[in-house]
């Protein structure tokens, strides 16, 4: 039987540079958005995500989107 892959979520996660340690090393702290629409494309997430790191007081680093899928046997 064939797998099918169905989309069940997906999250926005931005990565903010928060400050540097006492090694001298970056210090990050993680944002999680999840029930982001499944439609909106990366430009969207990615436009959103630009739009409240500018809310915030720390520096974006990164921009994550992750899927969650489930595989199914299709009958």
């Amino acid at each position: 039987m064939p797998v099918v892959s169905n989309l069940v979520e997906t999250t926005m996660q931005l990565l903010f540079e928060a400050g540097i340690d006492e090694k001298g090393d970056p210090v990050f702290k993680k944002s999680y958005f999840h029930n982001v629409k499944p439609t909106s494309t990366e430009q969207d997430i990615y436009d959103v995500a630009a739009a409240l790191a500018s809310l915030q007081q720390y520096t974006l680093n990164k921009v994550y989107k992750e899927d969650l899928s489930s595989l199914d046997n299709e009958l």
